[in-house]
């Protein structure tokens, strides 16, 4: 069991490793880190994203939420403003800036993704989601 446990550590840190924002140019993600990234993504799917849910869903404190958001914002990549459906409430939005930068980095990422898994043979693919599937199902137990 212990040979199995490095074996998941060392894979899936190089996996981590030759995946991160750090192999492409800087240009590509446009100065931000990848908390900034899944931030943006989680706030350009939502039309009232509030601090307390870009909290839950990067699994982060509030303040610390804000002090992403703070980042995005003087990127102009995201912007506050008040909720439409509870005036009390901040809200946070990707602007079309936030959007594109988005678009290039998820197009980026796909043609990396691409280039790996077409040297794959399908059944293997398969084998690979499924298990990468049950791996993220008990993490998230």
């Amino acid at each position: 069991m212990a040979e199995n446990i490095e074996l998941f550590l060392k894979y899936i840190d190089e996996i981590v490793w030759h995946f991160g924002i750090h192999t492409q140019d800087s240009s590509c993600c446009h100065g931000m880190s990848y908390a900034d990234i899944r931030a943006l993504t989680e706030i350009s799917l939502e039309n009232d994203c509030s601090m307390q849910n870009i909290a839950q869903k990067l699994g982060i404190t509030k303040s610390g939420a804000t002090r992403v958001v703070d980042r995005l914002q003087k990127k102009a990549l995201a912007e506050r403003r008040k909720s439409e459906t509870d005036g009390r409430v901040c809200c946070v939005m990707a602007t079309p800036k936030g959007r594109e930068a988005l678009t290039e980095i998820n197009d980026n990422a796909h043609a990396r993704m691409r280039d790996v898994v077409e040297k794959i043979d399908e059944p293997m693919r398969q084998i690979i989601l499924t298990a990468l599937s049950s791996f993220l199902s008990a993490a998230k137990k």
